[in-house]
C-alpha cells in the first residue's frame, strides 16, 4: 500500500515540476490508472496551475481529469455539490469539460448556493454548454454590478452564438440603455458582432426579432 501511494506521489511531483514531455507522460499514467488514482491531488494541481497562470500545464491536467471524470465521475460530483470546498471550482470545471449535459442541471441548481467569489467560475462552466438552458441560466448576470460576473456571462453568451444567446444579449442591452448604464455600449458591440455573423440584425431563420425579419423568397 505504501509503495502504491508513493507511486502516485512521484507521478504528482512530476506533473508539478517536470518538463512538458514528462508532464504528458505523467498525465497518460494517471489516465491509465483512472480506476484508483486519487483525484483530489490532481484537482489541487489544477487549481495551483490556474492560480499562477500556467495555462499550458493546466490544459494537460484538464485533459487527464476530464478523461478520468468520464469513466469515474463520483469523486468529482461529490466535490461539485460542496461549494465551500477549496477544490469545488476545479471539480465543476472538469465536469463541464466532459460535455455531459447531466451536470448542467446540477450547476444551475448551485447558482443560488454558490459563494459570490466563485460565481464567475460557475457561470463560465455553465456557459460551456452553449445551449438554450445554459443561456437562460447565465443571462441574469448581464445585469450584475460585479464586472467579473458580468463579463463571464457576456463572454459565455457571445461564445454560444445561438439565437437564444443573442436574444438574451439584446434584452440586457435594452435594459441597460433604460438605466443609462455604460455597459449598454459594451453589450451593443457584442450584439452587433453577433448580428453580422448571423447575416444582419434579423439574421438567418430563427434569429429574427419578429414578422419583419422574414426574408424575401
Amino acid at each position: 500500500m505504501i509503495e502504491y501511494a508513493e507511486k502516485f506521489e512521484d507521478i504528482f511531483e512530476t506533473m508539478k515540476g517536470g518538463d512538458t514531455r514528462e508532464l504528458a507522460t505523467a498525465c497518460d499514467l494517471v489516465v491509465r490508472s483512472w480506476k484508483d488514482v486519487p483525484v483530489e491531488p490532481l484537482l489541487a494541481l489544477k487549481a495551483l496551475f490556474s492560480k499562477v497562470g500556467l495555462e499550458d500545464r493546466e490544459a494537460h491536467i484538464d485533459e487527464a481529469l476530464a478523461s478520468i471524470a468520464e469513466k469515474r465521475p463520483e469523486p468529482f460530483t461529490k466535490i461539485a455539490t460542496e461549494p465551500e470546498s477549496p477544490l469545488w471550482l476545479s471539480a465543476v470545471e472538469v465536469l463541464s469539460l466532459t460535455g455531459d449535459e447531466e451536470y448542467l442541471d446540477l450547476f444551475v441548481s448551485l447558482l443560488p448556493l454558490c459563494p459570490k467569489r466563485k460565481l464567475p467560475g460557475l457561470v463560465r462552466s455553465i456557459g460551456r454548454y452553449r445551449c438554450a438552458k445554459a443561456a437562460e441560466a447565465v443571462s441574469p448576470y448581464l445585469n450584475s454590478s460585479d464586472e467579473a460576473l458580468f463579463f463571464e456571462a457576456l463572454l459565455s453568451l457571445e461564445d454560444d452564438g445561438g439565437p437564444e444567446a443573442l436574444a438574451c444579449l439584446r434584452a440586457a442591452r435594452d435594459a441597460r440603455r433604460r438605466e443609462g448604464s455604460e455597459m449598454a455600449a459594451v453589450l451593443e458591440r457584442v450584439v452587433e458582432k453577433m448580428e453580422r455573423a448571423a447575416g444582419g440584425p434579423e439574421g438567418p431563420s430563427g434569429f429574427g426579432q419578429g414578422a419583419g425579419g422574414a426574408s424575401a423568397g
